[in-house]
């Protein structure tokens, strides 16, 4: 029977699966499967791990925070000074720097003594592994050495990598804040190294600004010495130039002092004085002229005459006598006695009056004389002084440029006398651009290292070892774990797959219980017998790509599958070169043969009833003795006088990879199914099986997946393996 097999199969195909995808559920399912080699992988990373992490050394932390001195910002705008903060990391990776430096350790060392504590004295013996494997090997060698005693300063130097490799300085970036942090395993040994590098940070900070600040003081010390001679040298030319010309200060002055008049000499003085008294003199000249110039008129009525007090009084007698004498004159005569002695009164009054009058006029014209005199003389005394000033002034030239130079000399003198009473007086009130924020406290309690944590994660990295294992071992068997991996082979169709057994076929097919194993093997009959009309076959051609794939005992199953549904069943055992139906037949379950199994063999070689409604026949003895395979003519002769009697007719035939046999018989048959063992058949093997049938232009009816795990990730599992044991359906 020759049927053309399609090339395409009358169903909606789908997209073969991603080999590199693992799905969540499948990852489940291998962990279910391999559980023993993930404890094993888990048990072997984590016992290790929790055995190190057990012998970890407790530790504690201390911490120490330390501000580093900012820029004063200028108040001028209220929005301005909210912005945001301006870090100068620069500056702040400078001064981490600093903390991290050699010289900063060494000084903490040597602050603390740590070269005799205890912790460090400990450190400091311990030996590192190749320290060890090396000494070791000298000691196997014979070649090994005294150890050398570290000197002082070694162990200074040693104590101090040792520090730098528990501190930890750190800045986070974004602020002016450095932290210190330190892990010993003694609490007090922590906060004390703490502390320690933040008071050493501040002392070196502090004593590089004192240092820097003596610096200056020596080299203004020694600009000021020729500075203070350069000022004195040039203060005496002053003076000296002074003196030789006769430039004389009017005022007595301090030298140095900003404010002091320059210019004023002696003779200035004299002349501005001398300029006011003949300015006083020709007033009081011109004043006196005026007087004179009145008594050369009316003497009696000028204002010196008439503000005299004695001719006030003598004007007075004189008018009280003048009265008497008329009051006399009108009652008495001339002759009387009494008007001539008040006549003579009133003129002895008069002469008295004129005499005054005239010693009045003579003083007048004495003071006039006097005035002019005096105009006179102060006159030549400023024509004198003016003489000498211009003389002064020509010198005043020269003057002006020596004191110049004296003032430049005088302000740069005060500028380095300034500068160095600021520095001196700032060298002892130096302080750090730094602040100690907080110090670093004792610890109250074990900072680590945190074992439960620590053990947690060492278990779930084994774990997931363990599992990266098991997928790894699962991903590395490349052979065929699912249908759509059939499916994906051109011209392949998955008839459905069977779990793997592990009770003898015998024991399996007379009893009466009920398996996984034969109702999979039913599903697939079912389809055989009565699927669509390509699928269904009388005759089969059982064969597989390799060896060992269970082909023998799919066929077996098969036609037991037959018998138990009271019908008839053929094996035709065409494997020349190693036929091993009958045998599997018979074989118990530990592998051995049944010898309680009885076979009737005919003429022909025909063993009856090996199995429930089973026959088998070995075909060696139908091979001519020039070929291995059994011709076709034979096969067809056989089939023609066996098929009445049979409702099924399987041919057990070799390999496809290795013989051609199951390509060649199949043309007698109504088609062949291929067996394909689960994880050991690769899609290459099935490929080039179905080439060798597409060769001999073979009907495939389809491919059957054996030996699947129950439960495996890829197996029968999920739903199909869960409907199974609802009906009550055990595993074979």
């Amino acid at each position: 029977m020759s049927v053309v097999q399609p090339n395409v199969f009358d169903r909606i195909s789908e997209p073969p699966p991603d080999p590199s995808h693992v799905s969540p559920l499948k990852i489940f399912e291998i962990i279910r499967e391999r559980w023993m080699v993930i404890g094993l992988v888990t048990a072997l990373f984590a016992l290790p791990a929790l055995a190190f992490i057990l012998t970890l050394p407790a530790y504690y932390d201390a911490s120490s925070s330390l501000m580093i001195g900012t820029r004063q910002a200028e108040f001028r705008d209220l929005q301005a000074t909210q912005g945001a903060l301006d870090v100068d990391a620069v500056a702040i990776n400078t001064e981490v720097g600093i903390i991290k430096s050699q010289s900063i350790a060494k000084a903490v060392v040597e602050r603390l003594k740590l070269v005799d504590d205890p912790y460090f004295r400990t450190q400091m013996e311990k030996k590192s592994l190749k320290t060890r494997i090396v000494g070791w090997l000298s000691r196997m060698t014979g070649s090994a050495s005294q150890e050398k005693q570290l000197s002082a300063s070694e162990k200074l130097q040693v104590v101090r990598d040792l520090l730098g490799r528990n501190v930890t300085i750190l800045n986070d970036g974004r602020s002016y804040l450095i932290t210190v942090s330190v892990r010993t395993g003694r609490p007090d040994l922590s906060a004390n190294i703490a502390n320690a590098f933040a008071d050493v940070y501040l002392d070196f900070k502090r004593h590089m600004k004192i240092a820097s600040t003596w610096r200056s003081n020596s080299l203004l010390d020694e600009q000021i010495i020729p500075l203070r001679e350069r000022l004195r040298k040039a203060e005496q030319a002053v003076e000296h130039y002074r003196e030789k010309n006769g430039l004389i200060s009017a005022e007595i002055t301090h030298s140095g002092s900003p404010n002091a008049p320059t210019g004023v000499t002696v003779t200035d003085q004299q002349l501005v004085e001398t300029n006011r008294a003949l300015v006083a003199a020709q007033a009081d000249l011109t004043a006196k002229r005026a007087r004179a110039n009145q008594l050369t008129g009316s003497v009696g009525s000028t204002t010196d005459v008439l503000s005299s007090p004695i001719i006030q009084q003598l004007r007075a007698q004189e008018a009280m006598l003048n009265a008497r004498v008329a009051s006399l004159a009108s009652t008495a005569g001339d002759a009387n006695p009494d008007l001539q002695a008040a006549r003579a009164a009133a003129a002895h009054v008069r002469a008295q009056i004129e005499q005054v009058t005239a010693q009045i006029t003579t003083s007048t014209d004495k003071d006039l004389r006097s005035a002019e005199r005096r105009v006179a003389a102060l006159t030549d005394e400023v024509t004198k002084l003016q003489e000498h000033v211009g003389r002064e002034n020509e010198a005043n030239v020269t003057l002006q440029q020596l004191e110049s130079e004296a003032a430049a000399a005088r302000a740069v003198y005060q500028d380095f006398l300034g500068r160095y009473a600021q520095t001196s007086s700032a060298a002892a009130l130096q302080e750090p651009e730094a602040e100690l924020i907080s110090r670093a406290d004792q610890p109250l309690g074990v900072s680590g290292p945190h074992r439960m944590q620590f053990m947690a994660i060492a278990i779930l990295f084994s774990a997931l070892v363990g599992v990266g294992v098991a997928i790894g071992q699962e991903r590395m068997q490349k052979g065929v774990k699912q249908e759509t991996e059939i499916d994906s082979v051109p011209g392949l169709f998955t008839l459905g797959m069977i779990p793997s057994f592990s009770r003898p076929l015998s024991e399996l097919y007379r009893s009466h219980q009920p398996s996984v194993y034969m109702e999979s093997v039913e599903a697939i009959r079912t389809i055989l017998s009565f699927g669509r009309s390509r699928f269904r076959a009388k005759t089969i051609t059982v064969t597989s790509s390799g060896p060992e794939e269970g082909k023998t005992v799919f066929a077996l199953s098969l036609a037991a599958n037959t018998g138990r549904a009271g019908k008839k069943a053929l094996i035709l055992d065409c494997d020349t070169r190693g036929p091993s139906a009958l045998e599997t037949a018979r074989m118990s379950g530990k592998g051995k043969a049944d010898k309680n199994q009885v076979a009737t063999l005919d003429q022909n070689g025909l063993s009856r009833d090996v199995l429930p409604g089973v026959d088998v026949m070995t075909m060696s003895n139908w091979k001519s003795s020039g070929d291995q395979m059994i011709a076709p003519e034979v096969i067809q002769v056989v089939l023609s006088e066996l098929s009445p009697h049979y409702d099924l007719i399987i041919l057990d035939t070799p390999p496809l990879l290795a013989f051609p046999d199951a390509a060649v018989l199949s043309h007698e048959t109504d088609g062949v199914v291929l067996i394909v063992k689960w994880g050991t058949t690769t899609k290459e093997n099935l490929k080039g099986a179905m080439r060798q049938l597409e060769a001999y232009d073979a009907r495939t009816l389809g491919a059957v997946l054996t030996q699947v795990p129950a439960g495996n990730a890829s197996g029968l599992s999920g739903a199909a393996l869960q409907v199974y044991r609802h009906y009550g359906l055990l595993a074979s």
